[in-house]
């Protein structure tokens, strides 16, 4: 019977000379005042400083790639985390603005910037432009009549549309600086009154050296 191995294992070997390409992301996650604000900078901060940890971001050094890495960006995507549980009871009659409310809020308003070096590479407005490519559906339906203390509101909201490409793909060189910066006019308050999470995701191609 004929094997089905490999007949060059080496092809597959973490210990070869030169570079090697994997799939990866770079992702930053901040707070979202609940009163808005005017400017966000991500991928300033790297893990290990400022608090930051992993499940905030994935940078090694401030606003850089440490060398000799590369990193090739092909996606772009925004991540919006409303602070407000998914279900709340209702106090009064009239429901409150709740998760839907601020991320409706959120995608409306502000632009993105793409800055590299010493100029913007990528300008696009409103942030809805940048949906993210995964998230949670739930759907629900209630009916009946019920007193305000006992009914329970819930909702979840998220983005969609088509990943934003960025074409041509833009490549990061080791020790170069870069950000992605939200901005808006004016700051914003999110309807519900309730602080969020931001993040901001590329998506790519990792170049690194081989072990």
């Amino acid at each position: 019977m004929k094997s089905s191995l490999p007949s060059n294992p080496a092809q597959f070997a973490v210990n070869r000379p030169g570079k090697e390409g994997i799939r990866s992301s770079l992702y930053d996650f901040q707070s979202y005042a609940l009163g808005g604000q005017t400017q966000l900078l991500f991928f300033q901060v790297p893990k290990g400083q400022g608090g930051k940890t992993s499940f905030d971001t994935n940078m090694e050094s401030a606003g850089t790639l440490p060398s000799p890495k590369q990193f090739l960006v092909e996606t772009l995507e925004l991540y919006f985390f409303p602070g407000v549980p998914v279900s709340t009871v209702a106090s009064t009659a009239t429901n409150t603005a709740k998760q839907a409310d601020d991320l409706y809020t959120f995608i409306q308003n502000g632009y993105l910037d793409f800055f590299i070096g010493s100029k913007s590479y990528l300008t696009e407005a409103p942030l809805g432009r940048f949906p993210a490519s995964t998230g949670m559906r739930m759907d629900q339906s209630m009916a009946g009549t019920f007193a305000a203390a006992a009914m329970v509101k819930s909702e979840y909201a998220s983005t969609m549309g088509l990943l934003y490409r960025i074409q041509p793909e833009i490549l990061l060189e080791p020790t170069q600086n870069f950000n992605v910066s939200l901005n808006w006019p004016v700051a914003i308050p999110n309807p519900s009154g309730v602080a969020a999470r931001i993040g901001v995701v590329m998506r790519g191609i990792l170049y690194r050296n081989s072990q």
